[in-house]
């Protein structure tokens, strides 16, 4: 029974961040967007041909943008698609199960460094319920499946070199967690392209601080050797990202310090620095550049307003809640090392999914500025004191939590889709599914249209796989001119022949125009 009661409080935490992560999977955001289309198809194409779309076998998958995808979400994804047929729940359903994964790992991290439940199952609360965690539970996206490896790596080293656990004598090794932690952190090179950065750094910390403050040679030549198991599964994702010429020459065009340590490059990393502690991101708008990052975050701060303060008496409470010196230095570097994603490229900041391996942190230093007030409660006198400042400071948590997820949900599920419609292709997939139910043994369809689409083969081979058709990326060429091609292009530019049959006019979620899809009649032969 003691142990049930234990975990309780854990479960429930995953069944609220299930419902947020599940609830209308398929309709927001409202479609999935050729960056979830782009994962799938590769991992589709290595599948049943045994290479990539683009003829090659690479370690990281094809990208119709400068370099080339880590695999690891494209083949978690995959066996859902395969059992469920590919859809966006099926697509995103993999996303939903890494959200849960660091729910949980995050509260077994917690637990470790504090060693208390209360702290643990508080973060993972936070984690379970914040804005920019749900967010990247929802999408068949690289970022999804970053948290739970990272976290799960650190985790291990921490059981392995029983890191907060030494008393008079120190604690043994676990040779097996020890290699496990390591392995799972260099897989995290293998998840998002700033992935990489995050475990190297918050890996090499952790052992770092172990080996520094190691209760025996031992533990210190054991965190040594986890690092550099770690480094040697991470070499190969490592040579992709910085040597292979298809990643290396976008990796190294988007570093702030590209041309060197330069005033201007010191500037432009001090204020993208500042920018991912800034009030508005955290707690009010998210990611604030539309065209650029608005598919990312916008409308919702990465938290809620709460956290902020809570996380300030986190801070200042770890002196004391946290006993262990390598625990409290390494989450200390966790939080300076937090905004370093988004300061270190120069695409526009603050960058929800470069730093999202470092936004972890402010549900752990809540977590314990929430427990830093409920302990100061529970040490009032007399009796009175104590139960009232106690329960007032636990209804008034519990009353925040819920309002601000209630309030979320709200403006998440009904109108985050219409911030930026394009952001997320709307309108795409009923464009698809009316070309496919009018093909009919049409060998051509020819497109002229550019929402937000950056690849037209990246949604041709998803929306018209199986079929057997000629995708022109023009209305202007011949073969679109002849009896029976099809023609789709801009609702506000549609085909100026006149044999051109209009079959549907398609609207996005917004009920703005998005496509005009029609098929030219039989007749005389255009010139």
């Amino acid at each position: 029974m003691p142990t049930i009661a234990r975990w309780l409080p854990l479960v429930l935490v995953l069944l609220l961040a299930a419902s947020l992560r599940l609830y209308d999977i398929s309709g927001v955001p409202t479609e999935l967007s050729a960056d979830e289309l782009e994962f799938y198809n590769s991992a589709a194409s290595f599948a049943t041909t045994g290479h990539d779309v683009d003829g090659q076998r690479h370690l990281f998958f094809f990208s119709a943008n400068p370099g080339r995808n880590p695999p690891i979400y494209s083949i978690s994804e995959y066996p859902f698609a395969v059992l469920l047929g590919p859809s966006p729940f099926s697509l995103r359903l993999a996303a939903v199960i890494y959200g849960l994964l660091t729910v949980g790992l995050l509260f077994l991290l917690v637990r470790q460094m504090t060693q208390r439940d209360d702290v643990a199952v508080l973060a993972a609360l936070f984690a379970a319920v914040a804005p920019i965690f749900v967010h990247f539970s929802r999408i068949a996206w690289q970022p999804a499946c970053e948290l739970p490896f990272l976290l799960g790596g650190l985790y291990g080293l921490s059981r392995g070199l029983a890191i907060g656990e030494s008393g008079p004598v120190p604690a043994p090794l676990r040779v097996r967690w020890l290699i496990a932690g390591a392995i799972v952190l260099g897989l995290t090179a293998y998840t998002y392209m700033a992935s990489w950065f995050y475990a190297l750094l918050l890996g090499g910390a952790l052992t770092g601080f172990s080996a520094i403050f190691a209760p025996s040679p031992r533990h210190r030549r054991a965190a040594v050797l986890a690092y550099a198991l770690a480094l040697i599964v991470a070499a190969p994702a490592l040579y992709e990202i910085f040597i292979d010429p298809e990643t290396a020459d976008r990796t190294s065009r988007i570093a702030t310090f590209r041309f060197g340590v330069t005033l201007p490059a010191l500037r432009t990393f001090a204020a993208n620095y500042v920018a991912h502690f800034g009030w508005s991101y955290l707690a009010v708008d998210g990611d604030p550049i539309p065209g650029t990052t608005w598919r990312y975050l916008n409308g919702m701060g990465a938290f809620y307003w709460w956290i902020v303060p809570l996380a300030v008496v986190g801070v200042v409470g770890s002196f004391t809640k946290i006993r262990s010196i390598v625990w409290r230095s390494w989450l200390w570097f966790w939080l300076l090392a937090y905004p370093l994603g988004g300061a270190l490229t120069d695409e526009g900041a603050p960058n929800a999914p470069r730093t999202l391996a470092g936004a972890p942190v402010f549900c752990v230093f809540a977590a314990i500025g929430a427990v830093v007030l409920l302990d100061w409660a529970r040490g009032r006198r007399p009796r009175w004191a104590r139960v009232t400042a106690t329960g007032a400071i636990a209804i008034a948590l519990a009353a925040f939590v819920g309002a601000s997820t209630l309030q979320f949900a709200a403006f998440y599920f009904t109108q985050y889709v219409h911030r930026a419609s394009n952001a997320w292709d709307s309108g795409t997939a009923a464009t698809f599914a009316i070309i496919r139910a009018h093909l009919a043994g049409r060998q051509t369809v020819c497109f002229s249209i550019r929402p937000a689409w950056y690849a037209l083969s990246v949604y041709t081979r998803y929306y018209l796989r199986g079929e057997h058709v000629v995708v022109v990326p023009s209305i202007d060429r011949k073969v679109c001119k002849r009896s029976g091609a099809m023609v789709v292009t801009d609702t506000d530019d549609p085909p100026r022949d006149p044999r051109v049959h209009r079959i549907a006019t398609i609207l996005d979620v917004d009920g703005n125009g998005f496509a005009y899809v029609g098929v030219v009649r039989a007749g005389l032969e255009h010139p």
